[in-house]
């Protein structure tokens, strides 16, 4: 059943923590015939995504896998963990929270509008925290960041490619500093990609 995402929060003063459902891992095409689907799509229906299929997107793109162990699914540079991923939709900004499979509020209002951005229904924002490394220079954390988010991107493109969604990646953020004021960024946070997601255009 299509539940619709955040149903009556655009009427909210304030937004509230989401509790995402646990991801049903028993969902999608075979993988080989995933990675045959897999393509960049620009186009994409207005319909909201449904609280099921965020919930299993968030999941396989950097969901706690092993949670005894607090292990992802996706691998990152010395187990740093180092790439959040902030959920934009029509009603506001909201932060994974993997460990707990929560949206957690970090500011209303739509902020699809800002550059580098999409109108998709979804926009996943990958942010990279390169405080969390425990060695290196900037450089070459930010080197890491890069691996680590386009090992989450592929994440991202391969679960869509396995279950009717659309995305691409996007490395463009002409308004950097807009985006970092709009997440109340710290300098250690940098943004590294952005995956528009939704159902395909009818």
């Amino acid at each position: 059943m299509a539940l619709v995402l955040f149903a009556g929060f655009a009427r909210a003063q304030e937004l509230k923590p989401v509790k995402l459902d646990a991801p049903d891992k028993e969902r999608g095409v075979a993988l080989m015939k995933a990675f045959s689907q897999r393509a960049s799509v620009r186009e994409w229906s207005d319909q909201k995504l449904s609280i099921r299929d965020l919930s299993d997107l968030l999941w396989a793109a950097n969901g706690v896998n092993r949670p005894d162990e607090a292990k992802r699914t996706a691998p990152s540079a010395m187990n740093a963990q180092d790439i959040d991923i902030y959920v934009f939709t029509e009603e506001g900004v909201y932060l994974y929270d993997a460990f707990n499979q929560v949206l957690n509020p970090v500011c209303s209002g739509d902020h699809r509008a800002l550059p580098g951005m999409t109108a998709a229904p979804v926009n996943l924002v990958l942010i990279s925290d390169i405080s969390r490394f425990r060695m290196g220079e900037d450089s070459l954390k930010l080197t890491w960041a890069a691996m680590d988010a386009g090992i989450v991107s592929q994440n991202i493109s391969v679960f869509c490619a396995g279950t009717e969604l659309v995305t691409r990646p996007r490395a463009s953020f002409p308004g950097m500093d807009k985006m970092k004021e709009t997440l109340n960024l710290k300098d250690s946070q940098h943004v590294m990609l952005n995956h528009p997601v939704g159902y395909p255009k009818e």
